[in-house]
């Protein structure tokens, strides 16, 4: 989730709480007229400021004053330290406890910002049937910007140029500012505040659990970050993974994961590199714009499985694999297409600001995949009625496919968050709940069911032990197929090429991302003419299959030219 909106999830309510709650509490200021109204308010509210930024007319609109309520808000928490304290029952240690609680809490409520929040407010309008344009407005006034939320996530909006290393397969991503220094030193602060012995222990001996544990000097690492970190996950549509499901397998897109950090020097990289030196199962690429460390894992796997760090301008790349880590450069240096330039991006991009402090991105690749994989899990109906299926099912098959795409910006009168996506505000907050009771009764028993079956099933084919090595060898030929298939297709499209032309080993090899194709079991490949998918010999018996027998890759359907 985006940072900046999970803050502003978790602001918003006790907000509303603290308005009832705290509500009596008035100020003399100058009265001030409501729109359409004819009273009077005798309280200054944001109303004019937050309104003036929101879109009337749509399914949602939502205005929150908390002047009031946040108004010396830590002074409220004194008093009520207080009251506490001389309750009834309450023993000297135990007020002095609560006492250092409080003042930890009033203190943080001071130094943070909350106070100087003027006003909350939401909005959402359909752009088109199903599409939803959001915004979500948390005001303070020009200059009462003191506070530590004003400045954590990013101190003034900027270009957000990490949309530049998105993969055109980005299925998630999220990029924010965040001050790492800043929340530290917030943090030490105010827990040395509670003069807890325990907690006081525990923040002086960290930097030096830190350095036994990693070999670094603490604060030199939080010296060396950059301000920016980000997450990006691939799915990749033309390789596929297998996933163990009740019913049957299914296939889905393969999937990739790598965290972002911009930094200013090599040292967290050079202490990675010092510490696998030696090691056997360690590849290495020293260039001049790339440092990149990947471990080998001698495992069959049905993901592509290649831990790599790498240092590359001013980010630091950790990732699934090398082969995503060149991706996303190759995407930054403008030598492949990127999702920025995709007809997707542009049609959930539009009207959101260019600028700002965060992103998030749910891509359509990614609600497909999520669908599938769900309607996949009702067919395990466990102790779901007939009825409750096909309601469930309805709903999925009626679910727009395409995902949402936010930008959150630091303005001069607070946090704005603007959004594009397939679900309105109020929408989000109706499916909440809905959404975890789905999750709770659909998801969680299907995928124990599913981790049985497949455990009972690997006990019967290894007496328990693990699973059968001739499935595994098997699997990784029929990956090694749909790898060639894909590189086929890639370069009979790029050389114009036809059904019925010839193709060789080394014709393709440039198309191969992974490099060449490695044998698994001694199998000899042949990447057939263009429009028959290839094939490989078998060496050995495997999997029911005798020795010298032919396996091929399965078809795929050809796609269709698009419109002109």
């Amino acid at each position: 989730m985006n940072p900046k909106k999970s803050i502003c999830a978790k602001i918003t309510l006790p907000l509303a709480v603290l308005a009832l709650v705290c509500g009596c509490h008035k100020q003399e200021v100058k009265p001030s007229a409501v729109a359409g109204s004819g009273i009077v308010s005798a309280e200054k509210t944001s109303f004019d400021e937050v309104t003036a930024k929101l879109d009337k007319g749509g399914n949602f609109y939502l205005y929150l004053s908390t002047e009031q309520a946040l108004s010396g808000l830590s002074s409220k928490m004194a008093a009520i330290s207080n009251f506490v304290g001389n309750m009834p029952g309450v023993t000297g240690d135990q007020g002095q406890t609560m006492g250092k609680v409080f003042d930890f809490a009033s203190g943080w409520i001071k130094d943070s910002g909350i106070e100087q929040i003027s006003g909350v407010g939401m909005s959402s309008i359909a752009r088109e049937p199903d599409f939803y344009y959001s915004k979500l407005i948390i005001h303070h006034y020009p200059g009462h910007d003191e506070g530590v939320i004003w400045s954590l996530l990013g101190k003034a909006p900027h270009r957000l140029d990490d949309l530049d290393l998105l993969p055109e397969t980005t299925a998630l991503a999220t990029f924010s500012d965040l001050d790492v220094p800043l929340a530290w030193k917030d943090i030490k602060k105010h827990l040395e505040l509670l003069n807890i012995p325990a907690v006081t222990d525990g923040l002086q001996q960290w930097p030096e659990q830190f350095r036994k544990a990693t070999g670094l000097d603490f604060d030199k690492v939080l010296g060396s970050l950059g301000g920016d970190y980000g997450v990006i996950l691939t799915l990749d549509p033309q390789n596929k993974i297998t996933l163990p499901m009740p019913g049957a397998a299914m296939e889905i897109p393969s999937p990739g994961l790598a965290i972002v950090a911009k930094v200013d020097s090599d040292l967290i990289f050079k202490r990675v590199d010092e510490k696998s030196k030696g090691n056997p199962m360690v590849s290495r690429v020293d260039n001049s714009d790339l440092k990149m460390i990947t471990m080998q894992i001698p495992l069959p796997l049905p993901v592509e499985l290649r831990p790599s760090i790498a240092r590359s301008g001013d980010y630091l790349l950790l990732a699934t694999s090398d082969t995503l880590i060149k991706e996303i450069l190759a995407v930054k240096a403008g030598k492949k297409k990127g999702f920025k330039y995709t007809a997707e991006f542009a049609r959930l991009s539009q009207g959101i600001p260019s600028q700002g402090n965060n992103f998030s991105l749910v891509a359509d690749q990614f609600m497909q995949t999520v669908k599938q994989v769900q309607q996949q899990a009702l067919t395990n109906k466990g102790s779901m009625t007939s009825a409750q299926i096909d309601n469930l099912q309805h709903a999925f098959n009626n679910a727009t496919n395409y995902g949402a795409y936010t930008v959150g910006v630091n303005g001069p009168e607070g946090w704005e968050a603007y959004a594009n996506g397939s679900q309105s505000i109020q929408s989000m907050f109706i499916g909440a709940a809905a959404g975890a009771g789905v999750a709770a009764a659909v998801a969680i028993p299907a995928f124990v069911k599913a981790r049985a079956s497949t455990q009972n099933g690997n006990a019967a084919m290894k007496g328990g032990s693990g699973q059968n090595p001739e499935t595994i060898q098997y699997n990784r030929i029929m990956k090694n197929l749909r790898l060639l298939q894909t590189a086929k297709q890639k370069w009979a499209a790029e050389k114009g090429k036809t059904d019925g032309d010839p193709a060789t080993m080394d014709d393709i090899a440039p198309y191969l991302a992974n490099g060449p194709i490695q044998p698994v079991a001694d199998e000899e490949y042949n990447p057939q003419p263009v429009g028959t998918p290839p094939t490989a010999t078998l060496a050995h018996n495997l999997n029911g299959h005798p020795a010298g027998s032919v396996i091929s890759a399965p078809r795929t359907a050809k796609k269709k030219p698009a419109a002109s």
